[in-house]
């Protein structure tokens, strides 16, 4: 006596039959087991690399190239660390000009990027500089402040557009390349690295200063995985009929290898079902992957009201994060059939 199930992660066809002999005595005419693909599938779909957008903050950690503005509160220390608090102090440290007609601009080397971690590909979509800064107000009269963003990369200085402020509270602007405006093309982390932040300062008036309390650089990036844990979800529902008694083998196929090879170095998935054989032994689970193609598990008695096969771990690793090089007909999604036999 033979069932089949299709399964391709979604969508299953399930095939069931009918006996006329008596199995155990009692069972003349009636489906003996019926199995159907599982509701809480795994997500396969999370293995696309990409989509998952996040950025790293790097603040001011030393001096840069240019450093004239002219005035730093407290008046001990450097300029960059008058602005490198991450939340901004707002005014307890800062710096600030009376200079009106021309702007005077600092520059700051940054902390480094962190570390990839393995198996992450990190693109970068773009660089923000954010700058806190402000006017003056001097009793009920406000006066502007005026700022700009400010880069160094390849020996070249870039600035972002004007900004203004009115008055003597701090507020924060930003200006984004989306690209190295050297090359005319996406960031590399070797480039931000060599990255050289800061901001160009200019007062309104004589004697009313524009003063700027923060500087720091957003870099933005979608964040590529390649090598992760595969996700878990249940595969089939397996239910014997409640009268018989017999033993099952159950067994999993994976039928798509030639289309999950272009995508995956390598693919594991740690397929369990609880109340087999398997699952009382030491190893309770057994491993799929694209080498082996095919796992089995034992029932006996076949009591139980319905057995569930599950994926409940493993691992995968991606030939690269650019679906693009993977060639045509590849797939992320195992296809996996299953067949239950009297055993």
């Amino acid at each position: 006596m033979l069932a089949l199930v299709l399964t391709t992660g979604t969508f299953a066809y399930t095939y069931t039959n009918t006996t006329t002999a008596s199995l155990n005595g009692t069972l003349a005419d009636a489906v003996w087991t019926t199995y159907e693909a599982s509701e809480n599938q795994p997500d396969w779909q999370q293995i696309m690399p990409g989509g998952q957008y996040d950025s790293e903050i790097l603040l001011p950690n030393a001096p840069g190239d240019e450093d004239e503005i002219k005035f730093q509160f407290p008046i001990i220390g450097n300029h960059w660390d008058k602005v490198d608090d991450m939340p901004a102090d707002d005014g307890t440290t800062y710096l600030s000009t009376f200079h009106f007609n021309k702007y005077e601009t600092d520059l700051y080397n940054l902390t480094d990027h962190k570390t990839l971690e393995d198996g992450v590909v990190k693109d970068i979509k773009s660089i923000s500089v954010f700058f806190r800064f402000s006017g003056s107000t001097d009793r009920a009269e406000k006066f502007n402040g005026y700022a700009r963003a400010v880069i160094k990369i390849n020996g070249n200085i870039y600035e972002g557009k004007e900004e203004v402020q009115t008055g003597g509270e701090y507020s924060t602007r930003s200006f984004e390349w989306r690209g190295n405006p050297t090359t005319g093309r996406p960031w590399t982390w070797e480039q931000v690295n060599g990255l050289q932040a800061g901001i160009s300062l200019k007062a309104d008036k004589v004697l009313h200063p524009a003063s700027v309390t923060q500087v720091y650089v957003s870099v933005n990036y979608e964040k590529k995985i390649t090598q992760s844990e595969v996700p878990a979800g249940d595969l089939f529902d397996i239910t014997p009929h409640s009268d018989y008694s017999g033993d099952l083998q159950v067994k999993i196929y994976l039928t798509n290898t030639a289309e999950l090879i272009k995508a995956y170095s390598y693919l594991n998935m740690e397929l369990y079902t609880a109340k087999s054989i398997e699952s009382q032994k030491p190893m309770t689970f057994r491993v799929l992957s694209l080498e082996n193609g095919v796992v089995s598990f034992n029932i006996e008695g076949g009591s139980d009201t319905e057995y569930v096969v599950e994926v409940s771990g493993g691992a995968y690793r991606l030939v690269s994060p650019d679906p693009d090089d993977w060639g045509t007909g590849w797939s992320i999604v195992p296809e996996l059939y299953c067949e239950v036999t009297q055993r």
